[in-house]
């Protein structure tokens, strides 16, 4: 009997398990995993091929497109005179420090900018004022625009923290109209490029990486994994798996064959695809023992 490989074995870095995020918020961009920002109560998850191809669509990369949108419309967006916004901000800032005087500067920040930008994006119609998407843009750049303020600044007294806030949400007020209304012209492109990308990646890669059930557009997800780990201090379970489709030639029946194994922490990618490939070699091997 003879047997033959239908399909090339294919070795992948599996992030197997639900990647929890630990109670700080993460106040930058992760630049390895795309330059996402995650909340508190995010979770992360590879997604195999088949489940990943299934969950590639316009709802799942409206994150990645909330980044390349404003990391391109920020740049020509840059309106500096911010001195009526912020001595308004100020006095409302000063108000409510009773209120504010357990958060850091960068909660402040990004929750005051992110009601306010999601409400002026919805009343103006931007991103056809689907709640959701206008949600997920204001996120992102008010996350953008808050980034350079403190997370750890919660003993700190309140007029000191609003000299950071209420700069940082002026810089975003003052531009908001201008990137919102450059993110809806390029929005619905990026969905259908980026639906595209993530359905490749899925093909190429074996799975892809999704955070609340967010497409991650990382280019190369051990990086993207191991930023998370250095982040976050996760411990991430890496396995690589090797799959094959067998066919038996007397009858044309066809099985399939995988093996697995956890690759030690040295040796490189070359030895984690040659593992892989030996211990398909021994599955195959029994399979002609036996017939």
């Amino acid at each position: 009997m003879s047997v033959r490989i239908a399909s090339a074995c294919s070795a992948f870095v599996l992030l197997s398990g639900v990647l929890l995020v630990p109670s700080l918020a993460q106040a930058k961009a992760l630049d390895q995993c795309g330059g996402v920002f995650l909340s508190v109560d995010s979770h992360c998850e590879f997604k195999p091929i088949q489940e990943c191809q299934t969950t590639c669509s316009t709802t799942s990369v409206e994150q990645v497109c909330a980044q390349k949108t404003y990391s391109m419309c920020s740049q020509s967006c840059t309106t500096s005179d911010i001195k009526s916004c912020t001595e308004t901000r100020t006095d409302s800032c000063t108000k409510e420090c009773e209120t504010n005087s357990s958060k850091s500067s960068h909660e402040v920040c990004v929750s005051g900018c992110s009601d306010s930008c999601t409400e002026s994006a919805v009343s103006n119609r931007r991103f056809g004022g689907d709640h959701g998407k206008c949600q997920k843009n204001c996120a992102h750049d008010c996350n953008a625009q808050c980034e350079s303020s403190s997370t750890s600044d919660q003993s700190t007294d309140c007029e000191t923290k609003c000299l950071s806030v209420v700069e940082n949400q002026c810089k975003e007020e003052v531009n908001r109209d201008c990137v919102l209304s450059c993110q809806t012209d390029y929005y619905q492109d990026c969905e259908t490029e980026t639906v595209e990308t993530c359905n490749t990646t899925c093909k190429d890669k074996g799975g892809a990486l999704f955070c609340d059930g967010q497409y991650i557009g990382a280019s190369d997800l051990r990086a993207c994994a191991d930023q998370l780990a250095s982040e976050f201090s996760f411990d991430i379970d890496i396995e690589a798996h090797a799959v094959a489709t067998v066919t038996d030639k007397s009858d044309g029946s066809k099985t399939t064959a995988k093996c697995s194994f956890s690759p030690p922490t040295s040796g490189g990618r070359n030895g984690m695809a040659l593992g892989a490939l030996a211990l398909l070699g021994v599955v195959l091997g029994r399979r002609r023992r036996r017939a």
